[in-house]
């Protein structure tokens, strides 16, 4: 969606196929028994800078676009991190709060080594935008010595964690790593710097102005926001229609096939998991790079969801997070919905594979090694929580925006089969 936004913006006739019933994805609203929508996204965001590039680089600023569907995008409350002895820890996002916070929990030396660590975690963070946030990570990058020094690169999230001598900051540092889908053992120390980006660009959620307060941390709000959006910019939307194949010629993708037949384009956006489109929708003669690069790699491992109405109100949105002695952490949203309240769960402690939620760690090779947004075929482009910048919500938004912006240049560069064909996401 995000690409198709952008794409289209630039003049570009666009179609987007689906294929299911609603857009969105994992972000889809759905009812409840009574009536009250929920999502699978979480109710608190982080880093909505993307976001808000997407839609003034589309229409309209996000803002503007919010207050016209009545929501306003807040500062999200500070989470409730609860550890296995049952000790409650309050932590802001603000760097002089966060540690008075810690060192009131735990002494002065305590805060300055979680202190420490996040300074040097924002240098992680400043490293890793040009690879996969803000410029693409090419296939199979040679990263300079001083580079791989910076990300930490032979380090992992577990011996990171270690290092800070304390149970709770070691529990909370190692959540990050099953929060990404994966154990901290093979998780890359570079998947720490959510905590930086947490504490650069604070927390927010969606906050209803003139709407029912029940929608008070609904995060899908942004997918129907973005569904406007491709309204606006004309962008043709096929629900129930699934794709069945990427048509590529001479080298270069052409089209697309559904059911119905056959559906040229100059160029073709793919947001489908990568083990689907080069076991399904390529044939075995093309994109053999990727197809042993995507070989090698396996789906992270999503949380079991689930929510519930609750006979008790709650007067605005919070956060819960437990954690065990390993880190593993189950996050409790609680949203308000009138005289009672909507509880969802998020149990990283019951996980499955899901190729939604990204590629699994195993390591700093299953970074290098991710399908790059530019393909091997001429026209076709990658796009997901599969790409190098992960699968965090703001994420997935910017690698739509690389996707948007190779596929543009390809377009004008002349190379794509006719102007006259849309791109096909």
């Amino acid at each position: 969606m995000a690409a198709a936004a952008r794409l289209a913006k630039r003049g570009h006739r666009v179609e987007l196929y689906e294929q299911t019933a609603t857009l969105g994805g994992d972000w889809s609203p759905y009812e409840l028994l009574d009536g009250l929508q929920v999502d699978d996204a979480p109710a608190v965001l982080g880093f909505p800078a993307p976001w808000r590039d997407l839609f003034r680089k589309s229409g309209r600023p996000l803002e503007a676009e919010l207050a016209r569907l009545g929501y306003a995008l807040v500062p999200a409350d500070p989470p409730r991190l609860i550890f296995a002895d049952d000790f409650i820890l309050i932590l802001p996002t603000d760097r002089g709060e966060q540690y008075a916070a810690i060192r009131h929990a735990y002494g002065a030396g305590v805060a300055s080594r979680w202190q420490d660590l996040l300074d040097r975690l924002e240098d992680v963070w400043q490293a890793l935008r040009p690879l996969g946030f803000e410029s693409e990570l090419p296939a199979r990058p040679r990263l300079p010595r001083t580079l791989r020094q910076r990300l930490l690169y032979r380090r992992t999230v577990a011996e990171l964690a270690a290092d800070l001598g304390h149970p709770h900051l070691t529990a909370l540092l190692r959540s990050s790593a099953y929060r990404s889908g994966s154990t901290p053992e093979n998780t890359p120390a570079l998947v720490a710097v959510e905590h930086a980006i947490t504490r650069i660009f604070g927390r927010w959620q969606l906050q209803p102005t003139s709407k029912p307060a029940s929608d008070a941390g609904r995060s899908s709000v942004l997918v129907e926001a973005l569904t406007g959006r491709l309204q606006l910019r004309k962008v043709t939307v096929r629900l129930a229609t699934r794709v069945i194949s990427i048509d590529i010629e001479s080298g270069r993708a052409t089209g697309i096939r559904t059911p119905n037949g056959r559906h040229p384009a100059a160029a073709v956006v793919c947001t489908a998991d990568p083990w689907h489109v080069v076991d399904s929708l390529l044939t075995a003669e093309v994109a053999k790079m990727t197809r042993r690069t995507v070989h090698r790699l396996r789906p992270a491992c999503g949380p079991a969801i689930s929510h519930a109405v609750l006979n008790e109100a709650v007067p605005t949105v919070t956060e819960t997070i437990t954690h065990n002695a390993e880190g593993v952490p189950v996050i409790t949203y609680r949203r308000p919905a009138g005289e009672r309240s909507i509880r969802t769960v998020q149990d990283f402690g019951s996980t499955r594979p899901r190729p939604s939620f990204g590629v699994g760690w195993q390591g700093i090779r299953s970074f290098v090694h991710r399908p790059p947004v530019t393909t091997e075929i001429a026209g076709l482009f990658m796009a997901g929580p599969f790409s190098p910048a992960g699968a965090a919500p703001s994420a997935l938004v910017l690698s739509g925006a690389l996707a948007a912006y190779s596929c543009q240049d390809y377009l004008s560069s002349g190379s794509g089969v006719s102007r006259s064909e849309p791109p096909r996401s």
